[in-house]
């Protein structure tokens, strides 16, 4: 269906707007303005097909919706993936947020998320999604064969898994005055919580340790030694996952951006890999 003849069709109006916000790597975003109300169309980029399940996320929203942790859904097609979602104004996305207590609530929705315990059709499978990204890549800017040990690291971890998030970027935490929301579930599967931990914290670099420890006063009953060797061995493997997700983004669309996003993450990577006792024989 073409976009004029939906928004035209969903609406009952041909007269509306639509305002690229810039913002997005796998979507591009629009402002949809229509009967004098505002909502956020979603546009994905046709590469995205072979790395995101749209059926799957459909089935997550409808499991989360009595959460409220998602903005209110208008539309949803699963073959396109196109969305629309009903626009809230004034809420601060987690980077530009001037709200002091903005990590205590980020803390909040997350374990909101995971306390609710919920189990979708599919794993998330981090090293099998690593695996597919880097089969994907025909010349990689970084020979990654030194960090793989962290492979094995994670495969000794044997956590109980939840419906996780899985992409805790600035863009996807949009923090209110009276409501906080957690938005953009593309990536969302069962997965090891603590993955969903060190995605917010390596994501958002979130390098002080006072403000880590912020964090983990609200999400976490207790810190423990071995909490805290699996939290190093995710945060080393966000790093080598999502170094790699960015050459393969960037070898598929040129963009800059994922190269920037790919030497970031491999700089990162090195000094996490390096970190005292981050590969236990154990866990």
């Amino acid at each position: 269906m073409k976009l004029h003849q939906l928004i035209t069709d969903l609406f009952q109006s041909s007269t509306y707007t639509l305002k690229d916000t810039k913002k997005g790597l796998t979507n591009r975003n629009f402002l949809l303005t229509v009967n004098q109300k505002q909502y956020v169309l979603r546009l994905p980029y046709e590469d995205t097909q072979h790395f995101l399940d749209r059926k799957q996320e459909a089935h997550v929203l409808e499991m989360i919706n009595n959460l409220s942790l998602d903005v209110p859904l208008i539309y949803f097609n699963i073959a396109s993936g196109i969305k629309i979602t009903t626009f809230i104004p004034h809420l601060e996305e987690f980077e530009n947020s001037q709200y002091k207590d903005k990590i205590e609530r980020v803390a909040k929705l997350m374990k909101k998320l995971h306390t609710a315990s919920y189990h979708c059709e599919q794993d998330f499978q981090p090293i099998e999604t690593w695996k597919r990204y880097y089969k994907r890549i025909q010349h990689p800017i970084y020979d990654l064969s030194s960090f793989l040990p962290i492979l094995q690291d994670v495969q000794n971890l044997h956590n109980p898994s939840v419906l996780c998030h899985n992409d805790w970027v600035s863009g996807n935490i949009l923090l209110g005055e009276s409501k906080d929301y957690l938005i953009d579930f593309e990536y969302a599967a069962n997965n090891d919580p603590l993955f969903d931990v060190m995605s917010f914290i390596t994501e958002n670099h979130i390098d002080d340790e006072q403000d880590r420890e912020r964090f983990y006063q609200v999400y976490f009953d207790t810190m423990t030694p071995t909490l805290q060797k699996q939290l190093l061995i995710w945060e080393t493997f966000h790093h080598l996952l999502w170094c790699t997700w960015a050459m393969m983004m960037y070898e598929a669309r040129n963009n800059p951006t994922f190269l920037e996003i790919a030497h970031q993450k491999y700089h990162a990577l090195i000094i996490s890999f390096q970190k005292k006792d981050a590969y236990p024989t154990s866990s």
